[in-house]
Parts: structure tokens; sequence; C-alpha cells
């Protein structure tokens, strides 16, 4: 039987082995300091790191807002054949991190003090505020590098990079855990060794990941790169991709907000000897590199879903979206929700891992693991939609996600069960995660009602197996459609010879027979009065642009005969383009 999504689910499942490498990897960096000081230096080593955690925060909601917005406008320029747009709008996006990241790294020097209060410090212990300084410091002097991390990890993977941006992020997060075990565990530099061990890693990952640019294997290469630094995007593009990041990566603020609310609520319950501030502390920051893992899992398939998302959108193939997204949710919930029963029978070695060996903090911590992870499947569903609704231009839907998961529950929330119910503080999660989603829910189909209101771009889309014979009812639909869209005879019969011209050279010259061989075609009358023909191939690569047109031997006149077909196609129309995506042949013809 024909599938229909062969090619889709493939291209899924080739990006997300890279995707969860790097979810696992980042995982492991994310808690290597957590790990490290609280062998090391037990819960005030965890008190002080989770004081300071909220600055990352901050660094994600700028950075993401940037590094994410810009790979999903990048894979919608590409996917349109807009190269130089797309490279224009990386080298704006470089110059605008790379500033912000000055910003920050002399803003946080200048303003350390004020701003370790803040986050609570003051409230802590004695000595508290010295340890979060020591950590702090290194983290605001390299805020460039993690800027630039962040822009080229979204942006190398979205111009046909996944392998290098895993690898570079991957090297990157091995190496914050390696330094945090020399510099911590066996050097004893503390806080500040841990910080260092987490700069370094970013730059090792941002010098893995530059290569890239001297590579043919995207769009963005060196030598297209140069060029004066007035020379970007418009500003328009630059905010609307900006826009977009920060619709989810918005979050962070909220998430900025919420730790900061959760340590001094737990501190000032200490205060009032009502629970040991310092021991809750110690385990919410415990909870937050759980989340990590859980939540990390379920991002890893939001990004793998989010360039391929971008790309079926722009091409307007609604078919293959609705599958993605199907396909992200049940396997991210099958991982997920194994990875957080895992979690809920190991709450007493997870907690050894981080250093809690006291009885009473143990208490804490043994029942506070497994009530957070009856939250994991809520919030990743969450993630995985917010993604999908960010790639597909749901600004709106996504930025709504963001907004009430925070302010409408997490926030209040966490007010009131640290204010009233300290003892209880980690039933919060389950409690908004699912609250999230629910409206999360409730909008998306109030939006899709007001959608489907709305006049629809006309679109066929079609799967051709290896069986030639599949192409003779397939162009009776493209006819039928042409035929109902009004679209002039001229128009129509280059249509026509478009599809017939470069399924058939696909057949001959790029298949061999297999059973695993497909076609998928998606035609589409747009807006601007344009008719586009996006042909995706699961040959190896195949350029049919390539073809030689030059003298050729007997032997060859097969060869020439296509080649002078597809060029005869390429000439008549507006624009014939070819790219290889994530492994697979596309074709875009516009007419």
């Amino acid at each position: 039987m024909k599938n229909n999504h062969y090619i889709c689910r493939r291209m899924f499942f080739q990006v997300l082995w890279p995707s969860l490498i790097s979810a696992a990897a980042l995982s492991a960096a994310n808690m290597a300091d957590a790990v490290a000081l609280g062998n090391r230096m037990g819960e005030s080593g965890l008190a002080a790191i989770g004081i300071v955690t909220p600055l990352y925060m901050i660094y994600n909601v700028v950075g993401l807002a940037i590094s994410t917005g810009g790979g999903v406008t990048h894979s919608g320029l590409t996917a349109e054949g807009k190269e130089e747009e797309a490279i224009a709008h990386f080298r704006s996006l470089g110059i605008l991190a790379l500033s912000v990241g000055l910003l920050f790294a002399v803003l946080g020097n200048v303003l350390m003090e004020p701003i370790l209060r803040l986050l609570g410090a003051g409230k802590a212990q004695q000595g508290i505020m010295a340890l979060c300084e020591q950590y702090a410091r290194p983290i605001f002097i390299s805020a460039p590098v993690f800027m630039l991390n962040y822009l080229l990890y979204d942006i190398v993977r979205c111009d046909n990079g996944t392998r290098r941006a895993t690898l570079g992020f991957s090297a990157g997060c091995i190496t914050d855990v390696a330094l945090n075990i020399l510099f911590v565990m066996l050097l004893g530099w503390g806080l500040r060794g841990s910080a260092w061990a987490t700069v370094i890693a970013q730059c090792v990952s941002v010098l893995i990941m530059l290569p890239h640019f001297f590579s043919d294997s995207g769009v963005l290469q060196f030598r297209r790169l140069r060029g004066p630094l007035h020379g970007g995007a418009a500003p328009a593009l630059v905010s609307r991709s900006v826009r977009i990041g920060f619709s989810t990566s918005a979050r962070y603020i909220f998430q900025f907000l919420f730790l900061m609310q959760g340590n001094r609520l737990l501190l000032k319950a200490g205060e009032r000897g009502i629970i040991n501030g310092e021991v809750y502390v110690a385990v919410f920051d415990v909870i937050m590199n759980v989340s990590y893992l859980a939540h990390g899992l379920y991002q890893a398939y939001s990004d793998t879903m989010q360039p391929l998302a971008a790309t079926f959108h722009a091409e307007h193939d609604a078919d293959d979206l609705r599958y993605l997204l199907n396909l992200a949710i049940r396997h991210g919930l099958a991982v997920g929700m194994t990875a957080g029963v895992l979690l809920c029978v190991s709450a007493k070695p997870v907690s050894h891992l981080f250093g809690l060996t006291d009885p009473k903090t143990l208490e804490v911590s043994v029942r506070a693991i497994p009530i957070f992870c009856l939250s994991t499947p809520f919030a990743g569903i969450t993630i995985i939609l917010t993604g999908f609704y960010q790639s597909t231009g749901q600004v709106k839907l996504a930025s709504l996600a963001t907004s009430f998961r925070t302010l409408v529950f997490l926030l209040p929330l966490t007010f009131t069960a640290g204010r009233f119910f300290p003892h209880e503080f980690w039933w919060l999660f389950l409690a908004s995660e699912a609250g999230s989603l629910a409206s999360l829910v409730v909008a998306a189909r109030i939006n899709g009602k007001k959608t489907g209101q709305r006049t629809k771009i006309p679109v066929i889309t079609a799967t051709l197996g290896p069986d030639k014979r599949e192409l003779g009812a397939v162009m009776e639909r493209v006819t039928a459609f042409c035929e109902e869209q009004q679209i002039p005879r001229k128009q129509t019969v280059l249509i026509e010879q478009a599809v017939e011209e470069l399924c058939l050279v696909t057949w001959e010259k790029a298949f061999n027979g297999g059973p695993d061989e497909y076609i998928c075609l998606t035609l589409a009358a747009e807006e601007n009065g344009d008719y586009v023909l996006y042909i995706r191939n699961s040959a190896p690569y195949f350029n049919p642009l390539s073809m030689r047109m030059d003298s050729v031997s007997a032997d060859s006149q097969a060869e020439l005969s296509d080649s002078a077909g597809v060029m005869m196609i390429k000439n008549r129309v507006k624009d014939l383009r070819f790219r290889n995506f994530q492994g697979f042949n596309v074709m875009t013809v516009r007419i």
C-alpha cells in the first residue's frame, strides 16, 4: 500500500535523532553544575546556583527570540527560493546578537550587586551573596559568546547543517560536564570553576559550528556572506523574525519571574519558621534540573518539527503539516512519559545524584520529584503545539500559550503555594501545566473556526510511488484543478509539462526500482497570481538542473534529451529552483 507520508516521516526521524542527542547533551550540561556543586558544596552550593539560574532565563529570552525566529524565517525564505534575502537576514541577526551580548556584558558587571539582590541573594544566609557573584560574573562577561551560540545552532540546523549543529551543541555540552568534574570536583574551584566550565563549553560549540559557513551544504556560505555591515535584511524582516522567536522565548521572562518568585517565597517561608528555606530552595533547584531532562525531550520533538513545519507551511502542504504534528505528539508522549515514570521510581537515586543525603532533605526531594513528573505530559504537549503554531505563522496562538501558562496559572499559583502552602509547593506544576494546555486547546479551536471562515489558497497534493502508471491519474487531477481555478490555457500547459517532465526524469534518472521511492507533489494558486509547483522525491541526491547539455556520446542521447526537456521548462517558467533539504530533493517551479 502506498505511504502518502513516507517522505515526511523519513525527514522527521532523520532530524529527530540529532535533536534527541542535543536534548540529552543539553540536559547533562544543565545538570552538571548542580550535580558537581551539590556533591562538592552541599545545600549552600545548590541554593546559590538556584538563585543565579534566572540569569539564564534572560539570556534565553533574547537569544532564542533571535535564533528560533531566525531559523523559522530562514527555512521559509530558502523554501521559497529567496536565497539572497536569507543571507542578508542572517547577517543582520548576527550583528544584532553580538550587540545585545555586549550590552549584557557591560550592564551585568556594572550592576552586579543590585541584580543579585533582586534575585534574592540578599535574603539568604550570610555568605550566599559572595557565592552568587563568583558564578554570575563569568556568565556576564561571556554574554556575546552565549548569544552567538544560540544563533548558530538554530541557523546552521535550518541551513541543512543538522549534523554539524548537533555535533557542535553536543560537544559543548560534553565539555561543560567534563570541565565541571575537573574544575569543581577535582580541583575544588567551586562556583567560579563551574561558571568558567560553562563559558568554555560555549566557545567549543561555536568553534565547531563555524566551519559550516565554509562548506557547500547550505545557502549560508562565507563567500556569499561577505559584504558591508549595512548590507543586511530589511528591518521589517528582522523585526518579524524576532517577533516569531519572541512568541515562545517570552516564556523565559515568566520563567525568570517564576524562579525569582519561588526562591524568594521559599526563603521567606523559612524566615517565618514554616519550612527550612535553604533546603526547599535546594530541592526547588533539583526539580528545575529534572525539568531540563523531562521538558527537554519534548523540546527535541518540537525542534525536529519546526524546520519541517515551516517548509511545509511555505509549500502550502496542509496534509503533511497535520501528519507531522500528530507524529510529533504521539512519539513525544511515548518517550516523555517513559522518562517520567523512570524519574518517579528513581526519585531517591536522583536526589543522591545532586548531593542530597540528609534524611529530612531527602524526604522533601523524594516527594517533590514524582509530583512534578505528573505535570510533564501536559507541559510536553504544550511545548510541541507552541512550536507548531510558531512555525506555521500562528504567532498569536504561540504567544497566548506562553502568556496564559505563566500569567494566568504559574505565577498566581506559585504565590499562593509559596505564601500559604509551602509544604505543598510542588503541586503548582501539575495545576499550571494542565490548566495551560486546556486553555490552549480551547483557543486553538476558536482560532480554527475563525480561520476556516477565511479564503484559503487553492492547493492539491499527490503522492506517486515507483509505478509510472500513477502519473496519468495525477495529470488528470492537475488538469481538473487548473480548470476549477480558471487558470489560463498557456499557464495550464506549462504546469502539465512541468509535472510530467520532472516526474519522468526523476523516475528514469534518480530511482532504481526500490519499494520506498516516492514523489510528493503540491500545486498551489497563490494570492499574488503565481502558480507554484513543489516536487519532492526520496531518491539519493539528484539535481535535474545539473544534467549536462554539452556534446554527448551516442549512448548518452537519453540524458541529453532529458536535460533538454528540463531546460525547456526552466526557460519558459518564471523560476525553477532545486535544493536538497534534509537529504531529500526538492524542485520548486513558479509559473
